[in-house]
């Protein structure tokens, strides 16, 4: 800015002190009538006016180009000032047309944008819309499953009630086809009976005896003959046969050596159960034969025989079954430990009859829910009965 006005000034001065000595010079040579180039005065003054306003542009002109390097390439540089114009405005043209792409790009892209934008928006409500039919079909889902997971444990509790009834009609089919037989076989006796045929059945026990351990073979031959005696004798009564000579018991060599050699010599008691090995009809033989088991003391007076609840048998609707299949299973517990059956009822005792509607009618009192204690009335041996006593007890009243 003060070089600027520094500059202005000096032209202003230096175009005063030319046009000052311009004029002085002129009137000098209008006054001493001087020519120049042979001019008149008059014409000489004009020439030296113009040359003084000559040398004002040029010095100020001269100074411009001295101190501003503008005024020099404006003065000097202008033809390539020009080209390197020229140059940039192709330059701009170039950068303007690719401008002009730019835009149209931008534009292009601008609207790529749009569209994308608006794609995505679509599909960002397509997502929200399908995000909420998922959640949907999730909450239906859930719904379905519970209903599918509630049929099918009411399925499951069906097909097992189903099993259930099923293994129980079958049990009954078996038991009912057993005692169909049971029933035929008691038919065929009782008509044999009353036709005063049968006197023993096949399989019935005539008498069983304990004998002691370590006796010897003689001994042991001794208590065997004893027992057949007394059993000869019985029949004899029953046939109402007075004869002594006559022997209605038959038993083989062989099992009676048999026999004599499994118990002799024992280191435990042995329990001989002698079983009619047929039916007796009257006026035949009877033949026998012996049926040995270690006699050994299964359960202790007022021991705990077994104990359940009749939660395991709800399956069966009848009170009245629940308790006979509870008993029927303390019937197979006995005898896997060691009580033997009757070989005609397969039973290891039998429960009274008051007895049994005793329990059967607490049961009911306790709609079921109760628990069976089985205890022994006496020390039970392997050769039984199993003489009970049942308590009932109500689910949570005991300990």
């Amino acid at each position: 800015m003060f070089i600027g006005a520094a500059i202005f000034l000096v032209l202003i001065v230096m175009g005063g002190v030319i046009a000052f000595l311009g004029d002085r010079i002129g009137s000098k040579v209008g006054k001493k009538r001087m020519t120049l180039f042979g001019l008149r005065p008059k014409y000489t003054s004009v020439i030296v006016t113009i040359i003084s306003g000559v040398l004002i542009s040029f010095s100020t002109v001269a100074v411009m180009a001295v101190v501003n390097e503008n005024v020099r390439v404006a003065l000097f540089g202008l033809s390539r000032l020009q080209a390197q114009m020229n140059d940039l405005n192709q330059e701009i043209k170039v950068k303007n047309r690719e401008l002009e792409k730019g835009k149209r790009q931008l534009e292009a892209r601008n609207k790529e944008y749009e569209d994308v934008t608006k794609k995505s928006e679509e599909t960002s409500r397509e997502l929200d819309r399908v995000e909420s039919q998922r959640v949907y079909m999730e909450q239906e889902l859930a719904s379905v499953q519970d209903a599918y997971d509630e049929a099918q444990a009411g399925v499951e509790k069906s097909a097992r009630e189903i099993q259930d009834l099923e293994k129980t009609k079958e049990e009954l089919s078996s038991n009912i086809s057993t005692l169909n037989e049971e029933k035929k076989t008691l038919l065929d006796n009782i008509y044999a009976l009353r036709e005063g045929q049968v006197v023993m059945q096949a399989g019935q026990i005539l008498t069983s005896v304990t004998v002691d351990e370590h006796m010897t073979r003689e001994q042991t031959v001794q208590v065997l003959e004893s027992v057949l005696k007394d059993i000869n004798n019985m029949l004899k009564q029953q046939m109402n046969i007075t004869d002594d000579s006559v022997n209605l018991v038959r038993i083989s060599q062989a099992d009676f050596d048999n026999a004599v050699q499994e118990i002799a010599g024992a280191k435990n008691k042995k329990l001989v159960r002698i079983v009619a090995a047929q039916n007796l009809i009257r006026g035949e033989r009877l033949i026998v034969d012996f049926d040995i088991h270690d006699n050994l003391l299964v359960f202790s007076k007022g021991e705990v025989v077994y104990r359940g609840s009749l939660d395991a048998y709800k399956d069966i609707r009848n009170y009245e079954l629940q308790v006979l299949r509870f008993l029927k299973d303390l019937n197979h517990y006995a005898q896997s430990k060691g009580v033997l059956p009757d070989p005609i009822t397969g039973n290891v005792g039998v429960l009274e009859g008051q007895e049994l509607m005793d329990v059967i009618q607490k049961v009911k009192d306790y709609g079921g829910q109760c628990i069976l204690t089985v205890t022994a009335k006496r020390d039970i041996y392997s050769q039984g009965p199993l003489l009970i006593d049942v308590r009932v007890e109500r689910k949570g009243d005991n300990p």
